[in-house]
């Protein structure tokens, strides 16, 4: 009899546990490799000497320069991560460069406003306390840079016509070693040209200036090209699109751990993760692009990193 009872005790536990299993499938079995951390969450790094990548804005098979179309309806977004060391000036072209076409705009780094309000950082410390033996605790920080993006002329002389920046923005502070989502827009409904970061819109202008004209020119990334390469930046990116309209009209949330998706309106399309290389052994090795852009992309360089992502299978 005991026997029984507890044979029948156990039927019912083994009962409980699988039913357990099917309705809750959130407990799995966290698994990571370094294979899937460089698929899943892989930047290009950049040491800010000599390494960039850019996409050519030669005609295509129907005698068409692709980054032409954009002259109207634009977005250009990429994800930075600026790195201390990196070349600061406030002068146009002679800084570290984020994103540039030649002689249409350009994305720069600029000198932090000393003026503005700190801003918190979380940082590791000692703390015996804890497990591991590490916590860690808010600190005030200043601004470490800015971002401007300025309209040039479409000339030779590299004229800066106007620009906006984050330097009058109180809410925007950009830090060493922190992942900014950076874009630019402009829409023909409204006739507006607009500046966001992480989301939040810069400033804005409804000045005819930011109506792109046509240039041979291509779009560099970390770094410009007028003849030879210059203003090269130390920082990681990951996650760069142009498309063919204005995505943003309002503040919104970007998503760094998710990639950008083609559609109709993608130009041109690059996560920057380390399988999207074609040749990775290649001192100037090509990407694969998605969109329409018809062209590979050259990488000059082929340093790779990841943050560590738990993966769930």
């Amino acid at each position: 009899m005991i026997k029984k009872i507890i044979t029948y005790l156990l039927i019912i536990h083994m009962i409980i546990l699988s039913s357990c299993d099917d309705d809750d499938n959130n407990y799995k079995t966290p698994v990571i490799t370094e294979e899937m951390e460089t698929l899943i969450d892989s930047y290009a790094y950049f040491n800010g000497d000599k390494q960039s990548f850019y996409a050519t804005n030669k005609k295509d098979a129907d005698g068409n320069r692709p980054f032409n179309v954009l002259t109207t309806d634009w977005t250009f977004e990429t994800w930075v991560k600026v790195e201390e060391g990196t070349t600061i000036s406030d002068k146009v072209l002679e800084s570290s460069i984020v994103m540039e076409q030649r002689y249409v705009f350009t994305l720069y780094i600029s000198p932090a406003n000393p003026d503005k309000p700190q801003a918190d950082r979380e940082i590791k410390v000692i703390d015996y306390s804890q497990p591991n033996g590490m916590g860690t605790k808010i600190v005030k920080v200043k601004a470490d840079y800015e971002i401007t993006y300025s309209k040039l002329s479409n000339t030779s002389s590299d004229l800066e016509l106007q620009s906006m920046s984050t330097f009058n923005n109180n809410d925007i502070v950009l830090l060493y070693g922190d992942w900014v989502h950076v874009a630019i827009t402009r829409s023909s409904e409204d006739n507006t040209a607009r500046f966001f970061i992480n989301g939040k819109q810069v400033t804005s202008s409804t000045d005819d200036v930011w109506i792109s004209k046509s240039s041979i020119g291509g779009v560099n990334w970390s770094a410009t090209y007028r003849g030879a390469y210059y203003g090269f930046t130390k920082c990681e990116q990951r996650k760069t699109r142009i498309s063919t309209i204005a995505r943003y009209s309002a503040d919104f949330n970007p998503d760094l751990y998710k990639d950008f998706e083609e559609d109709k309106n993608t130009l041109f399309l690059l996560n920057l993760k380390k399988e999207e290389m074609i040749d990775a052994k290649n001192k100037t090795p090509k990407m694969l692009v998605k969109g329409t852009y018809p062209h590979s992309v050259s990488l000059r360089q082929n340093n790779w990193q990841s943050d560590r992502k738990m993966i769930y299978q």
